[in-house]
This record gives C-alpha cells, structure tokens and sequence, in this order.
C-alpha cells in the first residue's frame, strides 16, 4: 500500500529530538525574477562564487605558465628609417584599421558607432521578464543576436587585417 502523504525533495525543517517549530506564515515558494521554486535554485554563495573563483585561479595558471613557456611574437625595434610595409595596428586594432581602410567616415566614425549604439540598446530591448543566468534564453535573443553580430563583425575583420593584407594594404592570399 502506498503512503498517501506524498515526501517533499528536501526536507526544511529536519526533525530533531527536543527541537520544536512553528509555523510563522506560509510564502509562495517561488522567485518573482525567474517564477522558479526556490528548492530548485542554487545559491550564489558558496556554490557559484566558489567555482568562479576555481575557474579565475586555473586560467591565471593556464596563462602564467603560456606566459612562462612561450615568447611573446614580438618584432625587431622600430627603424624610422625603414618602416614596415604594411604598418599594422596590434591585433585587437585590426579590426578598426580594416574598417578605416575602406572608409575615413564609415571606417572611424560611422560603423563603430553604431556598433556601440547598438550594444547600449540591447539592454532596453528586452521586453520579457525571465531569462537571467541562462545561457541563450529565447527572451534575450535580440541582445544575444546584437552581441553574436558585434563580436563576429569584429572577428572577421580582425582576421582579414592580420592574415589577408600585404604589402601597401593590399588584398593577399596568406598560403
């Protein structure tokens, strides 16, 4: 025969000799950000500072020992009297010099504007409620697609820069 009391998942108030409760008021059990019940929830301390932290210490050792194995692709000194052809900007540059070799305005001004524009919008243009701390909420999607057209922007001009220009800026094939 099957108990007709159903157990709840966790039990809040272990049972203990000599310990009594009471019942000071009855709350609805659900978070008003994400309407998820709180016995599904995680607290942020201890369980996702402490992973954070783990997480923050092995990239410090992962990028220390890269820093410690491997030289930085540095190049020769600057001759002034023999500049480079092309001269490149550092590689988080790249991008922008790509942009400004087509155009002065557009290059310099225009695109990275709007670039900025839109990603000061992306937080007003959400409209549904929920979707805080998951991982490509559909009610997010219009600030998840303006980031992904940012950062895929800037990657593929980053990478035309540094691997598709030659000498006088010219268009080259690397291989």
């Amino acid at each position: 025969m099957s108990d007709p009391i159903e157990k709840p998942e966790f039990e809040r108030f272990p049972l203990k000799q000599g310990k009594t409760y009471g019942l000071m008021c009855v709350v609805d059990a659900k978070s008003e950000a994400t309407q998820i019940p709180t016995e599904k929830q995680v607290q942020a301390w201890p369980n996702a500072l402490i992973r954070e932290v783990l997480l923050f210490v092995v990239t410090l050792l992962v990028l220390s020992l890269v820093a410690i194995l491997f030289d930085a692709p540095l190049e020769e000194p600057a001759n002034p009297l023999h500049p480079p052809n092309p001269a490149k900007a550092p590689w988080y540059f790249l991008g922008l010099q790509e942009l400004v070799s087509y155009d002065a305005f557009w290059g310099g001004i225009g695109i990275p504007g709007l670039l900025v524009v839109m990603a000061m919008a992306a937080p007003y243009l959400e409209r549904k409620p929920g979707g805080e701390g998951v991982w490509f909420a559909p009610s997010r999607s219009a600030a998840n697609w303006i980031f992904i057209i940012i950062m895929g922007t800037l990657g593929i001009l980053t990478i035309i820069g540094s691997l598709f220009r030659g000498e006088n800026w010219a268009f080259v094939v690397p291989w």
